[in-house]
Order: structure tokens, then sequence, then C-alpha cells
């Protein structure tokens, strides 16, 4: 049986990236989708223990290279090879990502105030992951994407509510009445959404993001 990267190495490696170089020209040898699914699931689960101390500058490549930059793992993930109880629990350990780390770590309260909340910020344009709610095919992870949005827009952190807002945008003019009844919620939760998104809110609501 061919041997493959550790998930203690393949984390050493995609948790130490300083530039956009070194995360391109990282050498991980190829994982099969089970195992990206399976490593890409344990460190979202895991993010509190594997990443309590990581800069925001390495979290940011880091997201960005697991995010789709430059592996093409939510891609991988989603191939036949992974049972479709598999893509599920993948993605719905994004919802982890956000509740049990991100919405804690300081991302900062401005638009690109750090590396990291830009890349946040960004998830959902990176390696279509919003697309598998979109795509023939893939109708079983509407739900799951859609419970992740909706746990990031319950995060009282600015990054993680741009970040959710910027997701459900995307999906507006596929899934309106979903979108629209996430994001009313928001804004009628009394002090729960930040006071500089009720603009974005409503371009959100009406799929005007970028």
């Amino acid at each position: 049986m061919e041997s493959v990267t550790s998930f203690g190495d393949w984390l050493a490696a995609i948790s130490s990236f300083e530039t956009d170089d070194a995360r391109w020209d990282a050498e991980l040898e190829y994982l099969p989708p089970r195992v990206i699914a399976g490593y890409l699931e344990r460190l979202l689960r895991e993010a509190p223990i594997h990443c309590s101390d990581i800069t925001p500058t390495r979290l940011s490549h880091m997201i960005w290279f697991f995010n789709g930059a430059c592996s093409g793992y939510w891609w991988e993930v989603r191939k036949p090879e992974v049972p479709q109880e598999e893509q599920i629990q993948t993605v719905r350990a994004l919802g982890h990502f956000y509740k049990d780390f991100l919405d804690h770590y300081p991302l900062g309260s401005a638009p690109n105030e750090t590396e990291a909340e830009n890349a946040v910020f960004m998830m959902w344009d990176m390696d279509c992951i919003e697309g598998a709610a979109i795509f023939p095919g893939e109708e079983h992870l509407v739900e799951p994407i859609f419970e992740v949005l909706g746990i990031a827009l319950r995060c009282k952190s600015f990054g993680c509510q741009r970040s959710a807002l910027h997701g459900l945008g995307h999906l507006a003019p596929y899934h309106m009445e979903r979108v629209r009844r996430e994001i009313d919620w928001a804004m009628a939760e009394p002090g729960h959404l930040h006071k500089d998104f009720v603009e974005y809110a409503l371009d959100a609501r009406e799929g005007n993001v970028r």
C-alpha cells in the first residue's frame, strides 16, 4: 500500500507558509480524495487545538491554501470516491472552524484589518465552495452549506459575520428565499449584527456582493 503524508506532517506544512510563494511552492505529495476529506475535517474540527498559536499571516496562507488558491481540496472532497456522508461531514466541519476557532481569533474589527480577516472573508470565493449548493449532483450539500453559513452568521466576531454575509450573497440568486430568511434574522436580532454591516447585509440579501 502506497504511503501518504501523515496528518501531522501535512498540518505542519500547510500551517507554515509565510508568503504567497511558499504556499505555491509547497511540495505536498498527492493525497487521495478520501484522505484529503479526512484531514480537512479533522483540521477544521480541531482547529482550537492545532492552530492555537498560529499567526494571522500563517492562518491566512493556510486558509488560502486549503480553500483552493493552490490545492483544489474542495473539488477533491466532492469527487465520487468520497462517500456523500463524508462530504457532508467535511463541509459541516467548517461550522466548527467558525464557531470554535475563528469567532475567538483576533481577526480584527474592520475589513482587511489582518491578512487572516481577508482570507476568512474570501473563503466562499475560493475553490467555489458555494458551488456545491448550486451544481447539479451536489444537492446533498445544500443543507450542510446553509448550516455552516448560519453558524457563521450567528458568531459574534466581525470577521465571521462578514464572511457569512459574503457567502450568503453569492447564493442569493439560487436560493433567494433561504438567504433572505437567514439575513432577515440577523438584521432583526437586537444588537447582533455589527452596525457596519447593515448596508452590506441588504446587498447580500439581493445577491449584490463581490
